[in-house]
């Protein structure tokens, strides 16, 4: 194994909106909100790139005029809940130090991920990345890993990637890519360790 691709939402950044809306509203917003955001097709469409976050807002808050002003401050500030999964960023850098190659793939709206490179300087270990909103293109669509691998002269049986979404990891693997699906919270060095990657 050469290669370690890594996704981010749960795997390096923790994102468990539920937890950040709980702090902010209450039980009955909190659920509504979950839906009128986190399930919406603005969501996707800023995941695809399609869409960007001052047109989101705009769209949203034109289909749920009760809830302008909480929309707007989750649309603004969601990127706030995205902190480090410490245990798992240590583990990047072990891997780096090993001499492995890594590699990000991952769903992700364009100025999030700006925000995000920004703000921890970790993502500096990876050699590269294809992020959905950059290339109008999102996991499980084969196409995206198919990307990876020709961007970065990448071989699929010498990469291993890890996901916390089991449809990602079974597409990888259909592309000969070795899935490791990390659920969240799932003891990420346990895993590497039993694949004697560390």
């Amino acid at each position: 194994m050469k290669n370690i691709i890594f996704d981010i939402g749960n795997v390096l950044l923790d994102f468990q909106p539920e937890k950040y809306l709980q702090k902010h509203f209450n039980a009955s917003v909190m659920g509504d909100l979950m839906m009128i955001i986190f399930s919406s097709d603005e969501w996707i469409e800023l995941d695809m790139g399609t869409m960007m976050i001052q047109d989101a807002i705009e769209s949203l808050t034109l289909k749920h005029p009760h809830y302008h002003d909480e929309i707007i401050f989750v649309m603004e500030n969601w990127t706030h809940m995205m902190t480090p999964l410490e245990k798992n960023v240590e583990i990047v850098k072990e891997l780096k130090e090993k001499g492995y190659h890594l590699y990000l793939l991952s769903n992700f709206h364009k100025e999030a991920i700006q925000t995000m490179f920004q703000r921890y300087d970790f993502f500096q270990l990876f050699e590269g990345g294809i992020i959905s909103a950059n290339e109008q293109l999102v996991k499980p669509d084969q196409k995206i890993y198919q990307l990876l691998l020709q961007r970065y002269h990448l071989q699929a049986e010498e990469s291993l990637f890890i996901d916390d979404m089991l449809s990602n990891i079974k597409m990888a693997e259909e592309l000969h890519i070795h899935g490791l699906y990390l659920p969240y919270q799932a003891d990420l060095r346990t895993e590497l360790e039993k694949r004697h990657i560390l």
